[in-house]
């Protein structure tokens, strides 16, 4: 009986990011494999088989046809390409490679080439950072693996260093190869930790090779399902660590001091005029919705909202009978296309697994031309010592959600057809008193009230004791802290609008 054979690959090196010149002529590109195939296999071939002395069995894989490609181009060129090759539970496969069974995705990351030129530039290191993180975002498998072909020991002991694990060895001689994975709940939230961070001080450095979304590739090109829908719908990052009872007291207070805060942003935003729909997406106990809905500004609108927590709908329900709430999450929202002139997003990016899947249902429930209207806080802004500061680094790289995402949300946006048109930030302090003194751009609160801006951290076991010490720190020495809340307007661009 002929074995059944995965394609095996020789790899340089785990996907670090390194420093990377005169990027601006590289572009990368989410590519088909039947429509990129010939530009594909010329380049493994010059690669694995000219440079590298393979056989023609490392220029192809029997799933290339539907796999992930990711590649990196220089005008018409492709000069780096990874793949992601996606395997059922059950594939037989996967069971030649003793790989147990697992109730989900298994993803093979392989085929990872660049022309001998671009190779100090590391291009794939970067291809295959974004393509890990892109893929725990928007698919959620249940585990990564890779196979390295001889015996490349201190090539494995790399991977080991990046969270995968050596499974199996299998074959001898120039068939050998070494199975490693990741898998388990707990190594794939770590391996998707590393990931991001990798990418995000790539960006921070100044050096991302910047990479299209997935969730906008696989819709355009009639993948979408392949989209993790009903695994995310499942999700909630924001209430998980949360006891609801010690939130709402919490929520209600926010809530007031936010739409003193909001109260000249949506005076300074065009919208719609009426009569006009608005729909608020993770509306939770319906206050925000609720306070918004009586601003002159959206006076003659019809107001609604959506929210995935049954314990948050029957507390909006009850609170405010004369709004209309309904079940609901922000990667479907349950609404029909252009159905609304307005959304709002209150505290709710920096709760998502999945930023651009959600931005994607908001573009098709809005109209051309309609709003969307994002308020949200942003680490990326934190100012304070670093005694303090490690520890918001520290919660914020462990949590599932992302509390910079507002950095890059505008670029991920513009993907989906929505334009940022004006953006705000006002600066929280902790220079006031005990109750909140708004100003021009900025909040004054009272240390203990400050204190609270980073609540947030308890709800991660790995930051306890950095908490505790960072609190003794900030009440003993009476360090200045600030945070600020963005508010960002989006445009939906009609059809043709560039």
């Amino acid at each position: 009986m002929r074995r059944r054979r995965v394609s095996q690959d020789q790899h340089s090196g785990p996907w670090e990011l390194s420093t990377m010149q005169d990027e601006a002529e590289i572009q990368a590109r989410w590519v088909e494999g039947h429509e990129a195939r010939e530009q594909i296999i010329e380049l493994r071939r010059r690669v694995f088989t000219g440079e590298q002395g393979f056989g023609e069995d490392m220029v192809h894989h029997e799933r290339d046809a539907d796999a992930l490609h990711l590649c990196a181009m220089s005008g018409e060129t492709m000069v780096g390409a990874i793949a992601a090759y996606l395997y059922e539970p059950g594939a037989p496969e996967l069971a030649d490679l003793r790989l147990p069974k697992v109730d989900g995705l298994s993803v093979q990351i392989g085929k990872r080439v660049e022309l001998a030129e671009y190779r100090g530039r590391l291009v794939t290191e970067q291809l295959g950072t974004a393509m890990m993180r892109q893929i725990c975002e928007s698919l959620r498998p249940a585990r990564f693996f890779l196979i390295i072909r001889g015996s490349h020991r201190r090539l494995a002991d790399r991977y080991v260093r990046r969270g995968f694990v050596r499974h199996a060895d299998i074959g001898s001689g120039d068939d050998a190869m070494t199975v490693m994975v990741v898998e388990g709940r707990e190594a794939m939230e770590e391996f998707y930790a590393e990931h991001r961070a990798l990418s995000k001080r790539a960006a921070s450095d100044g050096r991302r090779l910047t990479v299209p979304s997935l969730v906008r590739f696989l819709a355009d090109s009639g993948r979408d399902d392949l989209l993790a829908w009903n695994t995310l719908m499942t999700e909630n990052n924001y209430l998980e660590p949360l006891s609801l009872t010690d939130e709402l007291p919490r929520l209600a207070a926010q809530g007031q001091m936010m739409i003193a805060e909001q109260r000249p942003r949506l005076a300074a935003t065009p919208f719609p005029p009426a009569p006009a729909s608005l729909l608020d997406i993770g509306t939770g106990p319906g206050d925000y919705l609720a306070a918004v809905a009586k601003e002159k500004v959206l006076s003659g609108y019809r107001v609604q909202g959506v929210e995935p927590s049954s314990q948050l709908l029957a507390r909006a329900r009850s609170a405010f009978p004369e709004l209309t709430f309904r079940r609901g999450s922000a990667y479907a929202t349950g609404e029909p296309d252009s159905s609304h002139d307005v959304i709002t997003a209150n505290f709710l990016f920096v709760h998502l697994s999945s930023p651009d899947l959600a931005l994607m249902e908001m573009a098709r429930v809005l109209r051309p031309g309609g709003l969307l209207y994002v308020v949200d806080v942003n680490d990326d802004s934190f100012r304070g010592p670093d005694e303090i500061r490690s520890l918001v680094e520290a919660h914020d790289r462990h949590y599932t959600g992302d509390r910079t995402v507002l950095t890059d949300l505008p670029r991920r946006a513009g993907e989906f057809g929505l334009v940022l048109e004006r953006r705000f930030a006002t600066t929280l302090r902790n220079t006031g008193g005990p109750e909140p003194v708004l100003g021009q751009d900025e909040i004054l609160l009272g240390r203990r009230e400050g204190w609270s801006l980073l609540s947030f951290v308890r709800s991660q076991k790995v930051a306890e004791d950095m908490f505790q010490e960072a609190e003794e720190y900030y009440f003993r020495t009476g360090c200045e802290i600030s945070l600020d809340i963005e508010t960002q307007v989006y445009r939906k661009q009609a059809a043709g609008e560039e």
